[in-house]
């Protein structure tokens, strides 16, 4: 008899638990507030969270100028876009902050503007501009009848292909946008160079890195420079990086014959081989 209750009871416990986790699954979610962006004028977009957690976040994401200069870059004659879903985003700093946006995905309701129909390719993963530097060190040397000249590499781990990576410098835009000030703040943190005036830089355009699932665009630059031998092995022996970030880099000089013919191809970085090819036909 006992054993009898005992099983209705485990009946009744397990299917009452069935019951609120059904109910609670299937109960679709639905936004206790609502988000617009006004793009232009008369062009307004709503912004949705997915999830409920998402909402408190909202209000810094709708005055995050990452977020919204994405907006504004879509041509308006081409894509009519109605509504951006928010599934996650993730911020540089502890709480949600409009100057710290750091990555949003997202799936967007937009229309072909010509034709009116559903742009079905939908998903992007927001994470803004980039800068990346083609650096040239000539290093000096007495007891040679001719300076070697070398293109130099950043080594550090990069989780996305699990393994560590030789790339040319690079870093990720600021709010400020200001192109010039990354790329300096970058080669400091990264190399240790400091770059004295902006106009020793050279412009080699930008490129869209993945188009197809991304909006990063990469600001393309190169840079000259000559040391000693001295600074050239004390350069070899230090790790570089930003501390707050726990950035642990070792630099890595290839000589440019050497870079061109080779090394450029088999480190599988798009930034170093489309700058030196920029680079080159500039020269």
């Amino acid at each position: 008899m006992f054993q009898q209750i005992l099983n209705i009871a485990n009946v009744l416990l397990f299917g009452g638990i069935f019951v609120y986790a059904y109910s609670f699954i299937g109960k679709k979610y639905k936004p206790s507030g609502k988000w617009f962006i006004q793009v232009t004028g008369n062009i307004i977009v709503e912004i949705i969270p997915k999830f409920a957690h998402l909402e408190a976040q909202m209000d810094a994401l709708i005055l995050a100028p990452k977020f919204i200069n994405w907006l504004k870059k879509f041509e308006q004659t081409q894509i009519q876009m109605r509504t951006v879903t928010i599934t996650d985003i993730d911020w540089f700093s502890a709480s949600p902050n409009p100057q710290k946006l750091g990555f949003v995905k997202c799936s967007s309701e937009a229309y072909d503007y010509n034709t009116g129909k559903k742009i079905m390719s939908n998903i992007s993963f927001i994470r803004g501009e980039s800068v990346a530097i083609l650096i040239l060190v000539k290093v000096l040397n007495k007891n040679e009848k001719r300076d070697k000249e070398y293109v130099l590499l950043c080594e550090q781990h990069r989780l996305p292909i699990g393994k560590k990576a030789l790339e040319i410098p690079a870093g990720m835009m600021d709010a400020d946008g200001n192109i010039v000030s990354v790329v300096l703040k970058e080669v400091k943190e990264e190399t240790g160079f400091d770059i004295k005036h902006k106009n020793e830089l050279q412009n080699l355009g930008s490129y869209f890195a993945s188009p197809g699932g991304s909006d990063e665009v990469i600001h393309l630059f190169a840079w000259t420079t000559a040391i000693s031998q001295a600074e050239f092995d004390e350069k070899q022996a230090k790790l570089f990086g930003c501390s707050l970030e726990n950035e642990e880099i070792q630099l890595s000089f290839v000589e440019i014959e050497k870079f061109r013919t080779r090394t450029v191809y088999e480190i599988g970085d798009a930034k170093a081989e489309i700058a030196l090819s920029r680079y080159l036909a500039k020269k």
